[in-house]
């Protein structure tokens, strides 16, 4: 029997609805979780190109990069070396179980294990990298103790010793010499081509210990807003920076072509007049030098205003070239200056970094306390480095060049070495795109032209694919670069370390 037209139409429709009544919850819930997935680096990825976002900027950082003419480079490095132990901060607070109320407050020092949590709940809570000292052993020794058991990792610590680790496995043509206090787990552990002397060998290392938290990690109620670190140690070597005059007297010998000064920050735990002696005595030994050529000072996380404001007013500044600082550092100089615009922003903020304050506050320090302001000063030069972006400071005078390099080797290795990534392996970089992101806010207009959202009232144009933006203030050259922000970092710890060290290498200086 032939069905007629209506009769083959009514069947169609029964079985359509028949069909949509049982399948529609499963493809509604398929189409949502399509679109979900559907973010916004993927619509900027249709509107650009094949590539996303991520992989422009990646390619034409490798364009940019361009090595130093210069080989066999001898560089010395101190004065901070330690061994870091790293651990989880959120497993080690669930083992300590005080007893006390649950508090959040920042400290200077850290007199007692209270006073520990507070203060790393204070870090957590605005997922800042923070550094804090322990005033007496006791405490300490019972924290390394409470580590046994939790899942950790040894590592190289202290500045001077990653800047030398590092180094010598980017340039391995370079000739190392770490001054500082190295003992036998550091030594083990440092690269063969890192000299260290017998006169700086000690025989119980320095501990500092890393607490590591991941974005989004959640710690009694408390979210962090980033992966970051909080490092405490009780030291006593670094602390009193007791081989200055060890590592001029090397250096004097030697004659490096680059010296890298850190560990200022460790002074925190001296008194008033030990640290001024201190910074009296490393102020002179940079001034009497026979030979000025390129220093670096990597300046450290300070928390004490009178230090960092000692610090200011010593002159110090003025005999180094080179300064490199993170966020905290940048924002805490400010503040204890008491004079430079925006000096309260280290009070106030507690998100996302205003971009032109950041701008504001960098030329403010090249003009105060750089060679521009101050015939007798050699400072002239800043690295800044941020989550979402990094900054090069010069004046303009010429004496460096080879800067876009410079800023763009700092903010790669930062990517790649936060996701594991080998930094001159190109071959792994097909794969990076999909573990970093760009982390500063963007828009699209109708002619799919990106714009970088950098503060309410700034926002500029933006091509992936020539990703370092240059301007000039007065005699002060700016390179901005946006940074890719490693989604699931491995290591956070030495990223700075890295990011700065890895920008004088690629630099070129020449004293006018």
């Amino acid at each position: 029997m032939e069905m007629n037209e209506t009769a083959r139409f009514k069947l169609l429709l029964a079985f359509m609805t028949m069909f949509i009544a049982v399948c529609y919850p499963v493809v509604k819930l398929y189409l949502e979780t399509y679109l979900d997935n559907l973010s916004e680096k993927t619509i900027i990825k249709s509107n650009l190109s094949s590539d996303s976002i991520e992989s422009e900027i990646i390619k034409a950082w490798n364009k940019l990069l361009k090595k130093p003419e210069r080989k066999n480079i001898k560089i010395a490095i101190g004065m901070n070396t330690n061994v870091d132990l790293i651990i989880s901060g959120t497993e080690f607070f669930k083992k300590l179980k005080l007893n006390e109320p649950n508090g959040i407050k920042n400290h200077e020092m850290i007199e007692n294990l209270k006073q520990f949590k507070e203060c790393f709940m204070h870090f957590f809570r605005r997922g800042s990298a923070a550094e804090r000292f322990f005033t007496n052993s006791g405490d300490f020794e019972k924290v390394l103790e409470l580590v046994t058991g939790l899942k950790q990792q040894w590592f190289i610590g202290g500045n001077a010793a990653l800047m030398a680790q590092g180094i010598s496995k980017r340039f391995i043509d370079a000739e190392i010499l770490l001054i500082g206090p190295v003992g036998p787990k550091l030594k083990e552990l440092l690269s063969n081509n890192v000299r260290v002397l017998d006169d700086t060998f000690i025989e119980k290392d320095e501990v500092h210990l890393i607490l590591e938290y991941e974005a989004k990690e959640t710690f009694e109620n408390i979210q962090t807003p980033q992966a970051n670190r909080f490092i405490v140690s009780y030291d006593v070597k670094n602390s009193r920076m007791e081989l200055i005059d060890e590592f001029f007297n090397i250096t004097s010998i030697q004659k490096p072509d680059i010296t890298i000064i850190s560990g200022l920050h460790l002074l925190e735990t001296q008194n008033s007049s030990y640290r001024s002696e201190t910074l009296k005595k490393l102020t002179n030994q940079l001034k009497n030098r026979l030979e000025k050529k390129m220093v670096h000072l990597e300046l450290g996380s300070i928390s004490e205003k009178f230090l960092m404001s000692t610090i200011l007013n010593s002159g110090l500044l003025n005999e180094i070239n080179s300064l490199g600082l993170n966020e905290q550092e940048l924002l805490f100089l400010a503040y204890a200056s008491e004079k430079a615009p925006h000096s309260n922003y280290y009070m106030e903020s507690s998100g996302a970094l205003e971009y032109i304050k950041i701008v504001d506050i960098l030329e403010w320090i090249l003009s105060t306390y750089g060679s521009k302001a101050n015939s007798k000063s050699q400072f002239s030069r800043i690295h800044f480095h941020y989550l979402k972006f990094h900054i090069i400071a010069e004046n303009g005078a010429g004496e460096w060049s080879n800067s876009i390099s410079s800023l763009v080797s700092g903010s790669k290795i930062a990517a790649k070495q936060a996701c594991g990534f080998d930094f001159d392996d190109l071959s792994n970089e097909v794969a990076l795109e999909d573990f970093v992101e760009m982390k500063i806010p963007y828009e699209v207009d109708e002619n799919k032209n990106i714009f970088l959202k950098m503060d309410q009232e700034n926002a500029f144009k933006f091509n992936a694919s020539e990703p370092v933006i240059q301007f000039q203030r007065g005699n002060i050259q700016f390179y901005f670069t946006p940074t890719l922000v490693c989604k699931k970092p491995l290591k956070t710890v030495g990223l700075g370390d890295a990011i700065s060290s890895n920008g004088i290498l690629y630099t070129e200086f020449r004293k006018i």
